[in-house]
């Protein structure tokens, strides 16, 4: 090992370190472009892989083969040197093809060996420029030493590739650049090592050698094409990156244009069903109020007696109701839209507007033999809200359990306080919905099946408006149901609209 350290320092000290320099900024600079091409090379998308492998190994072919003969030209042997043009050219095709090799090797994911056969390409291209060497002297080869040029290389070589696959951000290539740098620059330094010479003034250098001025030329010549590629593919880079991101938004748009389409359509629909149901509600009561009124008004028809009278201006009277209730609903749910729907706050006695509701819809639940009941504590504090709102809520809440529910079942509102704020339940036992039916019920016009359209009559306006009308009072709306079980709707209303203080009072 002595030996080889000794033959290391005596080949140093025959080359211009200014020339040395210059090889190792020419390697780095070839070896960083060539793995940035390459490693845009394999990647899935409209271009081909083929013309970054292809630009990568002649950058680094090109680019490795001028700086062995960078490296021969800062070698100082104190006699005439040439260069062979036929070895000088071998040497490069040597470079172009085994780089390549290696490069498509690596892009099937077999790195390690990809990089082992680039770095043995870079090891063989330093002998074969070695070749192409012409001097006065008898050469004597150490193979130990040429054995291991070639093992630094392979090492190098997988070591830089396998560097630059894992590692694949700028820090990760500049490091695998500089891996690559030193194994072609050892290879060199090993093989001149290995090389011994005998001058012998007999042997004559051929005139008809390369001079050392067309190396320079050559060599310009590939630093140009090296940058000239790095530039070419990072403005190819750049293009594709654009590219990709148009897409990507042309994609998101069409998303969001086909999700449009299903939304308008979905919304035809509704309107349609919508039209429907309300052209059906409105003239039902409207029948009923011409109907009975034709009857009053009617000269000719014998005066009914005062029982009857009563019992058609009854009817009259909640088919005018009805009407208004559902003219309301319509009219509420425009204002919310437009953002004109304001709350009229004021202190509200719960257990009297749910006592009040109960009654109210004491008559409707009697008619549809279902039981209703309530449960208030005697402690239930009072509530900052709007009072007709919450009227509205509750009876909305319970005309919808009523009208689901079958003969026989029960609907039950119970009030529960608590210091975390006030939440009031209505439980019905009647047809219940499935968890994908439940939004459905909450969209605006919505009806669950058309059946259930048919079977019990409505807007649909009813649970999506008192869940606005809740959440504008900043509180919840909260849904639990199982077909054939039944629903629970529960408000939740935040603890600073609770008043205890004021109800304790």
């Amino acid at each position: 090992m002595g030996h080889l350290f000794e033959a290391l320092r005596s080949v140093a000290g025959q080359h211009d370190a200014r020339l040395v320099v210059v090889a190792g900024l020419i390697c780095f600079l070839s070896c960083y472009t060539a793995l940035t091409l390459i490693a845009r090379s394999g990647k899935p998308g409209a271009t081909s892989s083929d013309p970054w492998l292809t630009a990568a190994s002649v950058v680094l072919g090109c680019g490795v083969w001028a700086v062995h003969f960078v490296a021969l030209l800062a070698f100082e042997p104190n006699m005439r040197i040439g260069y062979n043009a036929g070895n000088a050219l071998l040497a490069a095709a040597i470079g172009l093809v085994c780089s390549g090799l290696g490069f498509a090797v690596v892009v099937r994911r077999h790195t390690a060996l990809g990089g082992a056969i680039v770095g043995a390409a870079v090891a063989v291209m330093n002998y074969a420029v070695m070749g192409a060497l012409r001097l006065p002297a008898h050469e004597y080869w150490n193979t130990t030493y040429i054995g291991i040029s070639f093992v630094v290389g392979i090492g190098f070589g997988a070591a830089s590739l396998t560097l630059s696959r894992r590692r694949p951000g700028l820090s990760g290539q500049i490091a695998a650049a500089l891996i690559m740098t030193l194994g072609a620059l050892g290879t060199h330094f090993l093989g001149m090592a290995a090389l011994s010479l005998t001058p012998d003034p007999s042997l004559a250098v051929p005139s008809e050698m390369i001079p050392p001025i067309w190396f320079s030329v050559a060599i310009t010549a590939i630093c140009i094409l090296i940058v000239g590629l790095g530039v070419i593919g990072s403005l190819v880079d750049q293009h594709i990156s654009e590219l990709e991101t148009t897409k990507r938004k042309l994609e998101q748009t069409a998303e969001m244009l086909g999700l449009a389409l299903k939304d308008a359509a979905t919304a035809d629909e509704t309107k349609s069903q919508f039209l429907a149901s309300m052209s059906h509600e409105l003239r039902t009561p409207l029948n009923a109020i011409l109907g009975f009124s034709e009857i009053l008004k009617d000269p000719d028809s014998a005066l009914p007696d005062v029982a009857r009278v009563r019992s058609y201006a009854t009817n009259i009277f909640d088919s005018g109701t009805h009407l208004l209730a559902l003219i309301n609903d319509v009219l509420d749910v425009s204002k919310f839209d437009a953002g004109h729907l304001e709350l009229n706050e004021e202190t509200v006695d719960v257990g009297e507007v749910v006592a009040s509701c109960i009654h109210s819809m004491g008559p409707y639940a009697k008619k549809a033999k279902v039981r209703l009941d309530m449960e208030i504590p005697h402690d239930v504090p009072n509530l900052l809200a709007d009072e007709r709102r919450f009227r509205q809520v509750l009876l909305n809440l319970l005309s919808n359990a009523l009208k689901f529910t079958a003969e026989g079942g029960s609907v039950k509102l119970r009030v529960l306080p608590s210091r975390d704020g006030l939440t009031v339940a209505i439980s019905d036992t009647g047809i219940g919905m499935t968890a994908e039916q439940i939004p459905v019920a909450l969209e605006r016009f919505g009806q669950i099946d058309s059946k259930l359209s048919r079977r019990h009559t409505g807007t649909g306006l009813g649970l999506p408006l008192s869940k606005h009308l809740v959440e504008l009072h900043g509180g919840r709306l909260e849904i639990a149901s199982e077909a054939g079980v039944g629903t629970t709707v529960t408000l939740l209303f935040p603890v600073e609209r609770s008043l205890w203080e004021r109800r304790a009072a």
